[in-house]
């Protein structure tokens, strides 16, 4: 059996023994964790971007030139230029980079985890389809990016220091300029929830209006730019997500407001997760016209679904036990779609042959067992290429 996906129905085992059994939780969390760790930091050649990224650990100088436009310049940000060539430095090889990278979001997620889920192994569990399968395995500059802000930017946002949060989510958007969205946070947590809740709708009925093709062409002929018309005419929808994304909405307002209603009061710190997840449908429904977009500035948000679910479960409830298993039961869902789409998204293998089940995991120890999936060398000499290109015609237009 594949090891992503045996990792993942652990973590949801371990949710359902310590749902029923809460004093072992730490005693099924810290193996869950481990195990995770290790499945991430001792990969290799595994996830959609790994050989990208490797090609791009390549081009990056040691030296910080700002002649050449280094701290707004070519692709990628400098954050992630600088922790690179940091690692260059020392002649690191990729492997040990993403390593080290690695270990150290798993740090970051278990700060997270440790300060705002009650239930951890129920939070690792929520966050593995989302999180650690789609950007800590595969998009490594926005997986930093978001462990970053789970681990050093959300606490100083829970508390109000403004000035350390946003500091510290700049430097979360040094590794990905999606990150500059976190910037509207601390507008966003002196808005009332009923507001919020309003906010939703009204971009629900926004995200509607963008669907017609008339105001398309009028928001183009008034900002007609690159990603603008990227996103209007080339995006494709996803109704499954938009679909997902608003169930999950629905059912967290609804536990939201049946819990303030019921108990007369709603803890700070849960009105400030529920506000910031509010901002993440917001963003998602005004850009659900193509889901490339959409997906990328709802998941920074996203990411916080399992600390706002474990705040407002209450365990003798019986609406907070459907609302346990609605959400255990999407979780598998969304494990198993995107399991599936990180081994079709893939294109270094047959797949025909390779599948959810059997999908390999390649270690650093064996690094030659890649060759008997792809030609890694030619592949990583392609994308080489392409970024040296890419900067090369930055700095002609510079």
């Amino acid at each position: 059996m594949s090891l992503y996906l045996l990792t993942f129905l652990m973590l949801a085992a371990g949710t359902f023994f310590t749902w029923f059994k809460p004093l072992q939780e730490n005693r099924v969390y810290y193996p869950c964790w481990a195990v995770m760790t290790l499945c991430l930091c001792f990969r290799f050649g595994q996830g959609t971007d790994y050989v990208t990224y490797h090609a791009l650990y390549e081009t990056i100088p040691l030296a910080v030139d700002l002649s050449k436009g280094y701290i707004f310049g070519f692709h990628p940000e400098i954050g992630w230029r600088i922790v690179s060539a940091a690692f260059k430095v020392f002649g690191a090889p990729f492997w040990v980079f993403t390593m080290a990278l690695g270990f150290g979001e798993m740090l970051l997620l278990h700060r997270y985890l440790s300060k705002y889920c009650k239930k951890k192994t129920m939070g690792l569990f929520m966050l593995y389809p989302v999180l650690f399968v789609t950007y800590m395995v595969s998009g490594l500059r926005q997986g930093l990016a978001i462990c970053v802000f789970l681990g050093v930017a959300l606490p100083f946002y829970m508390e109000r220091k403004w000035v350390r949060y946003v500091l510290a989510a700049l430097v979360a958007a040094s590794f990905h300029k999606v990150g500059y969205v976190w910037l509207i946070l601390p507008v966003v947590s002196y808005i009332p929830a009923r507001a919020m809740a309003g906010l939703a709708g009204l971009s629900v009925a926004g995200g509607a209006v963008l669907q017609v093709k008339a105001v398309k062409y009028l928001i183009v002929n008034l900002m007609g730019t690159y990603h603008m018309w990227e996103l209007l005419f080339h995006g494709d929808r996803s109704f499954f997500a938009i679909g997902e994304r608003m169930v999950s909405f629905l059912v967290l307002c609804f536990l939201y407001f049946y819990s303030e209603k019921k108990h007369g009061r709603t803890e700070k710190s849960t009105e400030l997760l529920f506000n910031a997840y509010t901002c993440g449908f917001c963003f998602y429904m005004l850009l659900c016209v193509s889901s490339y977009y959409a997906s990328r500035y709802c998941v920074v948000f996203k990411v916080l679904e399992g600390a706002l679910v474990l705040a407002l479960l209450k365990e003798e409830e019986w609406v907070s036990k459907l609302a346990a298993v609605f959400f255990v039961c999407l979780t598998l869902l969304m494990g198993y779609k995107n399991l599936n789409a990180m081994i079709q998204e893939a294109v270094w293998y047959d797949a025909s042959t390779v599948n959810l089940w059997n999908f390999p995991y390649i270690s650093v120890f064996h690094q030659e067992k890649i060759f008997d999936y792809m030609s890694y060398d030619k592949r990583l000499k392609e994308m080489y290429d392409y970024h040296i290109e890419d900067q090369k015609l930055w700095m002609i237009e510079k």
